[in-house]
């Protein structure tokens, strides 16, 4: 603020110091407090720490000489606990606290002092994220997950937490581990790749979901999960993510860009099993239930239909035609077996008119009338041929056959 705006506001008050009311003057020290310093940055101690009802949080910050009281407002989020004799550093602006008259500091952020330079790290990072939209993108997480792949540490608690709990509430998923470390210079890449890796394994499945975490420890043990590398293989998963970093007191930046934070590692594997093999059980039953009640709704909703349709005019219209039908080829029938007997008969009766007269015209008809054959050695005699050749011929009746001898032979 320029010198001769700030003797302005001080000539301004000295001015008017026999007529300004306490308020006013209140006022008046704050815009100057604030002008003057602007934003402040002061390390100390935390003593007297009281978090209200309401959120907010009041302390006080000294030092072995000095103290000052501070608030932090409760729309204010915080990555650690707050305790008394914490050393702390807090970042806000001078302001009075009117009903009192006591200035205090209007907390903007509180950060552990000798962690600072990666809480600002943090803050940074946050913020560009933040305004990238890095944290609004929320994929939905499965009801009923079947594969589950788990980023952490093959050797720390918290992946055998994680398994002794998927395993006793859920024993029908399969559990896809990606071992990583989750601390030192490799963490953050070995993390991230994790993630990549398992997304090419389980995309095919739409029921799957990605576990990232490890068990607690201080910022600097959590870093990993505080780097860019690893928020940006979070945020280009497209497999739904929960982030179970630390403890419920402990947030990271992969805890803003997952899908879901959960507190714990355990929890974590908790919450992927809400619906477990009891609860599965118990679902596919009310499921089984509903369907046969369907479908027996539907039947009788059709029985109905049918048994309508059957009443129906249009249906008894169909039905009558198909009798008319029936009864027709009845008598249709009947007239066909008529005129095939009559036929049979007709051709029965010609059939024996043709077999009279072909035995009529058979050469040992004429013996059933009394005639007879002449033969000579088996030959038929013609009428033609005369008997003066012969001196023995067979006379062939109908019941018999004589040998006779010629004697005499006379012209008829």
């Amino acid at each position: 603020m320029p010198k001769s705006n700030k003797t302005q506001i001080i000539e301004q008050v000295k001015s008017q110091l026999s007529e300004i009311s306490v308020s006013a003057l209140t006022q008046k020290i704050t815009q100057l407090l604030r002008e003057s310093l602007g934003e402040v940055r002061v390390i100390g101690e935390i003593s007297g720490y009281k978090p209200a009802a309401s959120g907010h949080r009041y302390f006080t910050l000294k030092d072995q000489e000095s103290q000052i009281d501070c608030v932090l407002w409760g729309r204010k989020k915080l990555t650690f606990m707050p305790s008394d004799g914490m050393q702390v550093i807090v970042t806000g602006k001078l302001t009075v606290y009117a009903p009192r008259g006591k200035y205090q500091i209007d907390c903007q952020s509180l950060i552990p002092a000798g962690q600072g330079e990666l809480y600002l790290a943090f803050e940074r990072l946050k913020q560009e994220l933040l305004e990238k939209g890095y944290f609004d993108q929320k994929r939905p997480i499965p009801t009923l997950p079947l594969h589950i792949g788990i980023v952490t540490s093959a050797t720390g608690a918290a992946i055998q937490d994680m398994l002794s709990t998927l395993k006793r509430r859920a024993p029908h998923c399969q559990i896809y581990l990606y071992p990583a470390s989750v601390q030192g210079e490799y963490a953050a890449q070995e993390i991230a790749s994790g993630i990549a890796k398992l997304n090419e394994v389980l995309t095919e499945f739409d029921n799957a979901v990605l576990i990232v975490g490890r068990g607690g420890g201080s910022l600097e043990d959590l870093w990993a999960f505080n780097t860019l590398p690893v928020a940006e293989a979070i945020y280009n998963s497209e497999i739904p993510i929960i982030s179970a970093v630390g403890h419920e007191t402990d947030f990271t930046i992969a805890d803003f860009v997952a899908d879901v934070r959960v507190a714990t590692p355990t929890a974590a594997a908790e919450f992927v099993t809400q619906n477990d093999k009891y609860s599965l059980l118990g679902y596919l039953d009310s499921i089984e239930e509903k369907l046969t009640d369907s479908i027996q709704s539907v039947l009788e909703s059709y029985s109905q239909k049918v048994s309508q349709l059957e009443n129906s005019y249009g249906f008894q219209k169909v039905s009558d035609r198909l009798h008319n039908y029936s009864q027709r080829i009845d008598e249709a029938e009947i007239s066909l077996n008529r005129l095939i007997l009559r036929n049979l008969s007709t051709a029965k009766t010609k059939l024996d008119g043709i077999e009279a007269h072909t035995k009529s015209l058979h050469p040992l008809s004429p013996l059933s009338r009394g005639f007879a054959l002449l033969q000579h050695n088996s030959q038929i005699l013609s009428s033609a041929e005369s008997l003066n050749s012969y001196t023995e011929i067979e006379i062939i009746r109908k019941a018999e056959i004589a040998h006779a001898t010629i004697q005499t032979v006379k012209p008829n």
